[in-house]
């Protein structure tokens, strides 16, 4: 079976428990936008809006299976309380149990990264800041970037062109309190959605 219906599966099964929720008290928690019993969050560069009937974008673009299933459980997972904010970023391998799905982390995301701009950081750059990209300031990297994947889930991209020396380097940083808000197939979606959009 493919992603898309293994995702179309899930959504489908999200969608179910979503119709028994209260979205009214979890706006707040989760950095969202509360109004006529909907949802909407910004998602990177775009909005998005979360009902009891389903998930769309305010611009009528498509809305994949997958970007669907993580705003379903974005909501579903929303903590009781807004969580103690961690400043510690971490990467996607220090998550409590990641081991299974560190390396297709790595494969869908870092590697693609490193091949796809090696030597040409220039449209790496360029391609941030279309979605809604943050350049950081840092002497240890050639670029930094924040994006806001959703509200309480910030990325921060890593990245080191190719030298004499040293192959390109890229690496995907959360903030530690990420899990609290969604699993780590959620989290892996998160930058794989943002890997695929950058190469685009």
């Amino acid at each position: 079976m493919d992603n898309s219906k293994i995702f179309d599966q899930k959504y489908d099964r999200c969608m179910s428990q979503l119709k028994e929720i209260d979205f009214s008290d979890r706006a707040d928690i989760l950095g969202g936008g509360y109004k006529n019993n909907s949802l909407s969050f910004d998602f990177f560069n775009r909005r998005l809006v979360v009902t009891k009937g389903g998930i769309s974008d305010i611009d009528n673009k498509d809305v994949t299976f997958a970007i669907k299933f993580l705003l379903c459980q974005y909501v579903l997972l929303c903590p009781e309380q807004l969580p103690e904010i961690s400043n510690k970023l971490v990467t996607f391998r220090e998550f409590k149990n990641s081991g299974a799905l560190f390396s297709n982390f790595t494969s869908n995301t870092n590697k693609i990264i490193e091949t796809s701009f090696s030597g040409n950081i220039e449209k790496l750059e360029k391609q941030c800041l279309k979605l809604g990209g943050i350049i950081m300031g840092t002497n240890s990297y050639d670029i930094c970037i924040r994006f806001k994947a959703l509200p309480r889930i910030p990325i921060i991209l890593n990245f080191n062109d190719r030298d004499d020396l040293m192959p390109a380097k890229a690496s995907f940083l959360y903030h530690g309190d990420a899990e609290k808000y969604l699993d780590l197939e959620c989290l892996s979606i998160t930058s794989t959605y943002l890997t695929g959009q950058l190469i685009n």
